[in-house]
């Protein structure tokens, strides 16, 4: 009996030992980074604007001095606080009638709890492509504040030129707005 008892502690030693001895052994398995990045907001077909994910239709929208082409996302879930972005804002377009170059003025808000407007940043961009020809487009700006109560995000392109002017915008996942964190 007293060789049983024996052999049941030296088992349970040796599980014990064995255990432990595979704790660090477990933990140096497993390793990794992560990188953490913003929402991108795509400008879609019926002037929405989708988070993280484009919804795949090519469309295209002509754009003079005279109506801007916004785009709105859906409502969020619960209002919501961001940090203070950095914004990278795009848009494929090119000039269809007018003298170029000529400029779109690409404008990023949101709609706080309160039904507000908020101006978070701004890009003019400069086209210098003319009829038929595609530009890929992009200009950076930083907000001045944190957002808060944030319901919903506005992506406004507006054009810039005289009365003459036209310009045409390919939403085709390239026209999109990309946030990170300001530094």
């Amino acid at each position: 009996m007293n060789k049983k008892i024996a052999t049941l502690i030296a088992g349970i030693l040796l599980v014990g030992i064995v255990t432990a001895g595979l704790v660090p052994w477990l933990s140096n398995i497993v390793s990794g980074s992560v990188e953490v990045r913003g929402p991108v907001f795509y400008a879609n077909k019926g002037y929405t604007l989708s988070i993280n994910e484009f919804e795949g239709s090519t469309v295209y929208y002509t754009i003079n001095n005279a109506n801007d082409k916004i785009f709105l996302s859906t409502y969020l879930d619960e209002p919501l606080d961001f940090y203070k972005p950095k914004l990278t804002l795009y848009v494929k377009a090119n000039l269809t009638e007018g003298i170029e170059p000529k400029n779109l003025e690409l404008e990023f808000l949101y709609v706080d709890s309160d039904s507000n407007i908020k101006h978070i940043c701004s890009s003019p961009i400069s086209i210098v492509v003319y009829k038929g020809d595609w530009q890929e487009l992009s200009g950076s700006c930083i907000g001045l504040d944190e957002l808060k109560n944030v319901e919903r995000f506005k992506y406004v392109i507006s054009g810039m030129g005289d009365v003459d002017t036209k310009y045409k915008i390919k939403i085709d996942g390239y026209t999109r707005v990309e946030m990170d964190k300001a530094e």
